[in-house]
């Protein structure tokens, strides 16, 4: 009974994939430009006929612009679902992605060569759900002559995991699981590789809640951990759309918190104080190309006492910073 079960389920998995596969062919088959206009205009309609999805995407605009008209977020939720359809788009097009596309579509600031400084002694790359994060990787594969390493969350479906690692590995992009020993990350760093961390994800229970736009969000210490362990250089990686619908893929290098690594705890807890205040900045420069429809503040304090007591201690412990 038990092994029936299982192949129902893993049939049922393979359809699932089959499904998709289906739909994606023929969007792959398209030019670039006829592909997002397609996908632009079908997330526009989402934004239009699909009440949850308007009201998730609204509902976080509004909490982390509290002082915004509700024309501006209506405006802003707009371009949200305009650019959500670019970003399908942008990812249907990842294994097709050459030398020409690459000038043609991809805008490096402050310039090339910041970016391919950063191959020479490797490091933690920090991404958030600004702009095109998937982009952001070929990006820096196409100026770099290693492969970029991406931490990764394995996917339920084997037949979906199996396709996007073939993507990825098309562009010279190579998947850590977040279900495999850390050991295999130490010694890529020691390496001097790139390794990415998309580390703006809810991490359920087992994070630390960090005030992110005006509400706690429970935030990953993986990446602070991996930097205090080691002496790897942190860039921070973020992109946006300009006037002409170009990608444009900015890098910064981050400075190491200055308090002593054996203090683990406020070491790692700066860290992300830093990075989270860095995405948040650009964020709000950019708000439209910001992934509001994800769970970003889905898990919550136990109850109203202890975010009451998690707030306070984040206002001392900014005070005693000055």
């Amino acid at each position: 009974m038990a092994k029936s079960k299982r192949h129902q389920r893993s049939a049922g998995k393979f359809l699932e994939y089959t499904f998709l596969r289906s739909i994606l062919f023929p969007l792959q088959m398209m030019p670039f430009r006829l592909r997002a206009l397609i996908l632009e205009a079908i997330c526009l309609g989402l934004g239009r006929f699909s009440p949850n999805a308007r009201e998730r995407i609204l509902g976080n605009i509004r909490a982390a612009f509290p002082d915004e008209s509700p024309e501006w977020h209506q405006r802003i939720a707009r371009e949200n679902f305009r650019n959500l359809g670019r970003l399908a788009a942008e990812f249907l097009h990842d294994p097709y992605v050459d030398d020409r596309f690459h000038d043609q579509w991809f805008v490096l600031k402050p310039d090339p060569e910041t970016h391919r400084r950063c191959w020479e002694r490797g490091g933690i790359l920090v991404l958030g759900h600004l702009g095109n994060w998937e982009w952001k990787g070929v990006s820096i594969t196409r100026n770099g002559p290693n492969p970029l390493y991406v931490l990764a969350k394995r996917q339920s479906n084997p037949w979906s995991n199996d396709m996007i690692a073939r993507v990825r590995g098309s562009q010279n992009i190579q998947l850590l699981y977040t279900d495999e020993s850390p050991r295999a990350i130490f010694k890529l760093l020691k390496e001097k590789a790139l390794i990415g961390f998309i580390s703006d994800q809810d991490a359920g229970t087992g994070g630390e809640f960090v005030p992110y736009f005006n509400r706690l969000a429970s935030t990953y210490q993986g990446p602070a951990l991996f930097a205090r362990k080691t002496d790897a250089p942190i860039y921070f990686l973020w992109s946006y759309h300009d006037e002409q619908r170009r990608l444009v893929f900015e890098l910064q290098e981050m400075e190491r918190p200055d308090c002593d690594p054996k203090d683990a705890e406020e070491w790692q807890r700066q860290f992300t104080w830093n990075w989270v205040r860095l995405l948040e900045e650009k964020v709000r420069e950019h708000p439209e190309d910001y992934f509001w429809i994800h769970r970003r503040w889905h898990t919550r304090p136990e109850n109203a006492k202890e975010e009451a007591r998690i707030w306070k201690f984040w206002e001392d412990w900014q005070a005693k910073k000055g």
